[in-house]
């Protein structure tokens, strides 16, 4: 649920304060614990940043090793968890997301629009 200080705009751009990234984060999380419980949802996290040798923040931020990492452990059926990630961002985002299109397209021209001027 987003809270005031979560959606307050900036009055040039209309974009939220919160950055794509933060929304990514959101999402990741918001999907795995919806799909799995929160326990597992962190164990994927784990899992998914170990793979990418990283951390479980910066792999949270990272769309790519998200993709990857969904893919590498539940093989096609990563795409389901991409689809309710995709549903998330559209949810909290001002962008037209197709949520049966391309996961990494998809994010990009999500992180673009926050990224235009």
């Amino acid at each position: 649920m987003k809270t005031r200080e979560d959606v307050m705009e900036d009055p040039i751009t209309h974009k939220s304060s919160k950055n794509f990234f933060e929304f990514l984060a959101n999402a990741v999380v918001e999907a795995l614990e919806e799909i799995f419980g929160s326990v597992a949802a962190q164990a994927i996290i784990n899992m998914i940043a170990e793979l990418d040798q990283s951390s479980r923040e910066s792999v949270l931020r990272d769309p790519k090793a998200i993709h990857i990492g969904l893919l590498g452990l539940f093989g096609k059926e990563g795409k389901i968890i991409e689809r309710r990630i995709l549903q998330i961002l559209r949810e909290n985002v001002e962008v037209q997301i197709d949520v049966d299109g391309d996961f990494l397209k998809e994010l990009e021209k999500v992180a673009l629009s926050y990224f235009m001027l």
